[in-house]
């Protein structure tokens, strides 16, 4: 049988009587280094199928198709394979956050068949964001009724969402001054997350505000008669 470049076990015995006798056992066996199931990461997966019935004639080559739609339009390296059993390839270069529908395919000589259609959605990039006042990470000091300027910037963020002592949604990026009209510590916080909610990250900042002196004046004398 023609097994290409499957991979084989080989068993060794050894000892047999009083002499040495060598004797070679040769089993094609499946791809030993696939997970159980489809594995995807941000830009990668490890797509996985099985073959279930050879059909009658064991020597075999599997991939898969896979792409944005049930078109597809990609396919993977082919593997030989011989016999039933799991195999897998692996993909690269795919769109973090992105749904992909894929296929396992097998042929032999008698023909190609198809796997059913599924789909994997790949990971979403991490969501980070940098808060600052006054271009500080903070705490500042300021003095009653000072004017503060908040200023944020995030990556893979689509949406933003102020809390503590602000509010509302926000720009991905922006800036917005606050006067300080209170003696107090204030915490700004800001909270980011993708598309799918499943990625966040918050930042805070804390402004503490000092009293001023008192303002006092004295009045003019009014003479009367």
């Amino acid at each position: 049988m023609n097994t290409k470049k499957i991979k084989k076990l080989t068993i060794l015995f050894s000892l047999i009587g009083g002499g040495i006798m060598l004797l070679l056992f040769s089993f094609v066996v499946a791809q030993t280094s696939c997970p159980l199931n489809t594995t995807v990461g941000e830009t990668t997966a490890t797509l996985v199928g099985e073959i279930t019935s050879h059909g009658g004639d064991p020597v075999l080559e599997g991939w898969f198709q896979y792409g944005k739609t049930t078109s597809y339009g990609l396919e993977t390296s082919k593997v030989d394979l011989s016999g039933t059993g799991v195999f897998c390839r692996d993909v690269v270069n795919l769109d973090p956050c992105t749904t992909y529908n894929y296929r396992a395919v097998a042929r032999n000589s008698a023909g190609t068949a198809y796997g059913e259609n599924k789909t994997f959605v790949t990971q979403c990039l991490p969501v980070s964001v940098d808060l600052k006042v006054n271009n500080s990470n903070g705490p500042i000091t300021v003095s009653y009724q000072s004017n503060v300027t908040l200023t944020w910037s995030s990556e893979n963020a689509t949406s933003c969402e102020a809390s503590g002592d602000w509010s509302g949604t926000k720009a991905i990026a922006g800036s917005q001054t606050i006067q300080m009209n209170q003696v107090k510590t204030f915490n700004f916080t800001l909270t980011c997350q993708d598309s799918t909610g499943t990625k966040t990250d918050v930042d805070t900042v804390v402004v503490n505000v000092n009293p001023n002196p008192p303002t006092v004046i004295t009045k003019p004398a009014v003479v009367t008669y």
